[in-house]
């Protein structure tokens, strides 16, 4: 009999593996860049659970969220990649631009100071210069008049015998030094014999003050000549016009005081012809 195809034996059902096709490409996973972490290759590995940890580790390590950077950045803050080259600024301004700065104000304030300072300088020398030149221009003419023995002026030097010749005279002065000697005065007088010493004295007092001096010192320093007649000062002659030394050097006087040797007494005074008063002194020996 003709064999049946309904009688062939019956095929089992299929049982073929499943076959699931590779992916086309890895999955890319979103890394932020501020994450530092060394990439995996993925040919390298083909355990998935170590591909998946190399891509997890960025967002498990860092303490920020992986959108930080993209805010930061939409609202001007400085990319942490770029932090460290921020320039630092004073007052808006960069560190040359502000120490050049500085440094134009500091000269600029130097060069205002001398073009001032200079100026008062020139003003000062013009001054100068203006008034020497209207010295010279008219040069002033100065008198000198010498005063008279009648002048009040010299009351105050002359123990008042320029002023009260009258009353002065006769009067009595008592040194108040080298053992107190006094002395006789006599107005419009003068002491004769030549001069021990002359000098130049501020009033009559201190000319008889020096004739007591004299008396008092020469004795003791030169002891040969204690007995001699120049070892004491009997008298002086003072001339209160040459307290003035324009008055003495046109007089050609040495002083305006002079102490003479004794002896001395009332009748040996002299009228003074020397065109000034002179007013004596002499020692005072009845005390």
């Amino acid at each position: 009999m003709p064999p049946r195809h309904d009688e062939a034996p019956e095929l089992a059902p299929p049982n073929f593996p499943e076959v699931h096709l590779p992916p086309s490409g890895p999955e890319a996973v979103y890394v932020p860049l501020h994450a530092q972490a060394t990439p995996v290759k993925l040919e390298e590995s083909t355990n998935p659970s170590t591909i998946n940890a190399a891509y997890a580790a960025p967002f498990e390590n860092s303490s920020s969220s992986p959108y930080t950077y993209d805010l930061q950045s939409a609202y001007g803050a400085v990319p942490p990649t770029e932090q460290g080259k921020a320039h630092k600024r004073i007052l808006g301004c960069s560190i040359l631009v502000f120490t050049l700065s500085v440094i134009i104000a500091i000269l600029s304030a130097a060069v205002i100071g001398l073009a001032a300072g200079t100026g008062v300088e020139a003003n000062r020398a013009n001054d100068a210069e203006a008034r020497l030149a209207s010295m010279t221009s008219s040069p002033t003419t100065v008198t000198v008049t010498a005063p008279t023995s009648t002048s009040s002026g010299f009351s105050n030097i002359d123990k008042g015998c320029s002023t009260n010749s009258a009353s002065v005279t006769g009067s009595t002065y008592t040194s108040q030094f080298f053992d107190r000697p006094a002395f006789k005065i006599y107005c419009n007088s003068d002491a004769p014999n030549n001069p021990l010493s002359s000098l130049f004295v501020g009033d009559f007092d201190d000319c008889i003050d020096a004739c007591a001096s004299y008396s008092f010192y020469i004795p003791s320093d030169f002891s040969n000549n204690a007995t001699s007649n120049n070892a004491t000062c009997a008298g002086v002659s003072f001339i209160p016009a040459w307290t003035n030394r324009t008055f003495a050097v046109e007089g050609n006087a040495p002083g305006n005081c002079y102490l003479k040797p004794g002896p001395q007494n009332e009748t040996a005074l002299n009228n003074p012809n020397i065109g000034s008063a002179v007013h004596a002194a002499i020692l005072d020996t009845s005390s």
